[in-house]
């Protein structure tokens, strides 16, 4: 009888990437929520979080890793228009990621508050807004190793970059008239 190991794939790195990218920005955006918590209410540091509060601190955590799924192939780019989009795609994380957290936690009102009470936390606290920034550039590095292997995919391991088709000049295509 064969072992039910054999019939699980092994984990890439680029996948162990990827969910350690999506660990880290629900994490620190629900970092960022209990902050917001505590930024509506100072008391809630030194007594027990209600069922509201700690649900507030599970929707930005949410919303953060949606953000990310939604962010699409922002992050995670070579070279320099990657190293933009993934600073497009940090700011694209920040503020849809509170849009969303906001929406869950509070349908309308947090729908509009929760951007500006990130706004207000990070402006506040630049040491935190530091740290934010620090761990988008993580993410973006992360997510850069799952871009390398996807893209891997698609080139084969005997083609160097010199050898592939599209890099040759039209002319030496035959393509030019």
């Amino acid at each position: 009888m064969r072992p039910f190991s054999r019939k699980k794939q092994k984990v890439t790195d680029g996948e162990r990437a990827r969910a350690l990218a999506y660990f880290l920005v629900g994490a620190c955006s629900a970092g960022l929520g209990y902050l917001a918590v505590l930024r509506l209410d100072s008391a809630a540091m030194f007594e027990q979080l209600s069922w509201y509060q700690i649900w507030i601190v599970i929707a930005s955590g949410l919303g953060g890793m949606i953000a990310l799924f939604l962010s699409g192939d922002r992050m995670g780019q070579a070279g320099a228009p990657g190293a933009w989009r993934g600073v497009a795609g940090g700011i694209w994380i920040t503020f849809i990621g509170a849009l969303i957290g906001g929406t869950l936690a509070l349908p309308l009102y947090g729908t509009m508050f929760g951007p500006f009470i990130v706004t207000v936390t990070l402006m506040g606290a630049p040491i935190l807004a530091a740290l934010w920034a620090f761990n988008l550039l993580g993410i973006h590095l992360l997510m850069a190793t799952y871009q390398r292997e996807r893209d891997s995919i698609f080139t084969p391991a005997r083609m160097n970059p010199s050898a592939h088709p599209e890099s040759l000049s039209l002319r030496v295509r035959g393509r030019v008239i």
